[in-house]
């Protein structure tokens, strides 16, 4: 049956919420096994989600704004479908020459590498150590519940040895290590995450490789099988009817724009995020702008308890290679202790950048970074 429009409601049998890479792939199975009575809505105005490259104008270049990297090869759908259509290349293989990383303070001193290497070596421990309590069943340390109040105890034992400039230089290298971690664990901060549950996180086995068309690519091999008109942007949802109501016992989604959708079935692909901000938890009884009626309880709680961070993206181009040919990456090391000392209560919306802990030399004159915010910094 054909999707129809019924006194102003259009109706089918499934609408998917979201047209991230979750919308997408699963239009792309329904479509693929002959169900296309389906619609596709988003609030953007665009598609991807996550995935979002970008060409930079008067170049042959393209930035990854989101996803960049397929990590890990087994069991991992992406490189499935990479792989089949031939769009693979190894994280590193493209580098040439370029195989070292420096280390430079604020002030661009490089530190010496037999320093990063011993603390590169002791974090690496601490990390596995985090990572056991869950793996072993290990009960944590009285009265440590978090990652970081973990990390700030042992990291304090190991720079006891350690005086003047060579302390600073471990803490700062420590400091840079914690701030590449936050962004891994996709929090603002490790004090957030929980240490008994760190180590549940799995890693897909396999070497990582990188996209050179982009991973937009990958979703454009996605779209070659869902119709074109199925897809709706510009559809921000406003709320959902569910169960037993009006519409016999379907599910009506109306959008900010006016437009309803009449479906037997929702796929819900949005984010986290979109959830927690839909349910307003801080008044008796908990207001659900979203869900009516609202979700289960169960299923309220557990998104309360689910944390949600946030992770972007900052790419720097130049006119001109400004790094040696030899270098992957640059590690970024600031005085953080120092410049909070001298500037109490700093403004992160301005001085966002000193969370930023690495730099890779994605080409001659283009340098990319992941760094976690936190969210209300950009409200």
């Amino acid at each position: 049956m054909a999707t129809v429009v019924r006194e102003g409601t259009t109706q089918t049998k499934v609408l998917i919420i979201g047209a991230g890479i979750a919308g997408i792939s699963s239009a792309e199975y329904l479509a693929k096994n002959g169900f296309t009575d389906f619609k596709i809505i988003e609030a953007a105005d665009r598609i991807g989600g996550r995935i979002w490259t970008h060409d930079i104008g008067g170049t042959s270049l393209k930035v990854e704004m989101g996803a960049n990297w397929i990590h890990g090869i087994e069991r991992n759908p992406i490189y499935q479908i990479a792989d089949e259509n031939g769009l693979l290349q190894l994280r590193y293989k493209d580098k040439g020459l370029r195989h070292r990383n420096i280390f430079l303070t604020e002030t661009g001193v490089e530190v010496h590498s037999k320093t990063v290497m011993e603390c590169d070596f002791t974090y690496g421990l601490l990390i596995q150590q985090c990572e056991e309590f869950f793996q072993m069943s290990m009960p944590t340390p009285y009265d440590i519940d978090s990652v970081g109040d973990y990390m700030d105890v042992e990291i304090e034992e190991k720079l006891e040895n350690f005086m003047g400039s060579e302390r600073k230089m471990r803490e700062m290298i420590f400091n840079q290590h914690i701030k590449q971690e936050t962004v891994v664990s996709g929090c603002n901060d490790l004090h957030e995450v929980s240490l008994s549950e760190f180590g549940c996180y799995e890693e897909l086995p396999g070497v990582h490789y990188t996209i050179p068309p982009g991973f937009q690519s990958v979703l454009d091999i996605l779209l070659g099988k869902v119709p074109e008109n199925n897809i709706l942007l510009n559809h921000t949802v406003k709320s959902i009817r569910w169960g037993n109501n009006d519409n016999d016992g379907g599910v009506l989604v109306e959008c900010e724009n006016g437009r309803k959708f009449s479906a037997e079935r929702i796929i819900w692909t949005c984010s986290l995020g979109v959830l927690k901000a839909s349910c307003d938890r801080m008044i008796d009884p908990p207001v659900d702008r979203m869900f009516d009626p609202p979700l289960p309880k169960e299923k309220r709680d557990a998104i309360e308890r689910l944390g949600f961070g946030v992770v972007d993206r900052v790419n720097l181009i130049f006119d001109e290679p400004i790094v040696d040919t030899d270098i992957f990456r640059i590690e970024l090391l600031w005085d953080d202790e120092s410049y909070n000392a001298e500037n109490r209560n700093p403004d992160m919306s301005t001085l966002w950048y000193r969370k930023l802990y690495s730099f890779e030399v994605v080409n001659d004159n283009l340098l990319s970074v992941a760094a976690g915010f936190l969210l209300e910094y950009w409200l």
